[in-house]
C-alpha cells in the first residue's frame, strides 16, 4: 500500500457533482474540482467487451437513453447512448471512460472508484498504474469477501470495505453491533492496504465508530445530503462523507 492520508472532514462529491452536471460525467467531475472538493466518487460498471465505464447500472435505462445492461452491451453500442440529468431528461453528454476521466483528471483530486461488479478489471488497474495514481485512489463496493480477493491480487491499491447485506441485518442490531464489527472486521483490518469501513451512515453509532476506530481503520459513509446530520456525523469521529450536495455540505459546514 501507498501512502494514503485522508483529508481532516473529509468530503465526497458522490458521481461528481451530480446536483448541478449528469452524474459521473466528465462535467460533474470538472465542477466538482472547481469547487474544491478534495474527493470525488464515481460509479465504475463493465461493459460486455470488458472496458470500465462511468455508469451506475446494472441497467441502462435509468440513467441513459439505452436499454438493457451494462453487461450485456459493448462499448461501441454504450457510446452511442446519452446519459439522463437529475430530471431524468435525455442530455446531449455521452458515457465516459473511466480511463478517459483518469488521463484528464486524475491528478487534480482523489477518487473513489465504486466497482458495481465487485471486482477491477485487470485493464483499469494497469490504467492506475500507469499513471501512478496508486495513492490518490481508493476501490469501494467491495463486501468483505471481495476486499480480500482484492487485497490478494492487488496489495497496493488501497481499498474500503462495504458491508454485505448478513453484516447490515447484524449491525442493525444495535445490542451486539460493536460486538459484531470487532470480530467481524478483525482480520481484514490487518490488510495496510485495507483503509476503512465504507457503509450507509443509517448503521452508524458513536460505539460501532470507536469499535472501528480501535481497529485502526476510518469510518466513511455515504450519502448524507441534511447539513445538521452532516454536521453531527462528523462531530460523533466519522472520518469521511460521501454527498450528493458537495458544494452546499461543504458550505453549510463550519471546519
Amino acid at each position: 500500500m501507498g501512502d494514503w492520508v485522508t483529508n481532516e472532514y473529509q468530503i465526497i462529491a458522490h458521481k461528481g457533482n451530480s446536483s448541478g452536471c449528469p452524474e459521473n460525467s466528465s462535467a460533474a467531475i470538472k465542477s466538482a474540482i472547481e469547487n474544491q472538493c478534495t474527493m470525488v466518487e464515481i460509479d465504475v460498471s463493465v461493459t460486455s467487451d470488458g472496458y470500465s465505464v462511468a455508469l451506475h447500472g446494472p441497467s441502462l435505462g435509468t440513467s441513459t437513453s439505452g436499454s438493457g445492461k451494462v453487461n450485456q452491451t459493448s462499448l461501441e453500442e454504450l457510446l452511442n447512448y446519452f446519459v439522463r440529468g437529475q430530471d431524468g431528461e435525455i442530455t446531449d453528454t455521452k458515457v465516459s471512460l473511466v480511463e478517459e476521466l483518469l488521463q484528464n483528471y486524475g491528478t487534480k483530486t482523489k477518487w473513489n472508484l465504486d466497482l458495481k461488479e465487485g471486482r477491477i478489471e485487470d485493464d483499469l488497474t494497469q490504467v492506475i498504474y500507469n499513471l501512478d495514481l496508486q495513492n490518490r485512489i481508493v476501490l469501494s463496493g467491495l463486501k468483505p469477501s471481495d476486499a480480500r480477493r482484492t487485497v490478494v491480487s492487488n496489495s497496493d491499491l488501497n481499498v474500503l470495505v462495504n458491508l454485505s447485506k448478513v453484516d447490515q441485518l447484524f449491525v442493525a442490531l444495535k445490542f451486539i453491533a460493536p460486538l459484531y464489527m470487532r470480530y467481524r472486521f478483525r482480520s481484514l483490518s490487518r490488510e495496510s492496504s485495507v483503509i476503512a469501513i465504507n457503509m450507509h451512515y443509517r448503521y452508524v453509532s458513536k460505539q460501532i465508530i470507536r469499535e472501528i476506530h480501535n481497529l485502526g481503520l476510518e469510518v466513511w459513509v455515504y450519502t448524507v445530503d441534511d447539513a445538521d446530520l452532516f454536521s453531527a456525523l462528523f462531530a460523533n469521529g466519522v472520518d469521511s462523507i460521501t454527498t450528493n450536495l458537495p458544494v452546499e455540505m461543504k458550505d453549510s459546514f463550519h471546519f
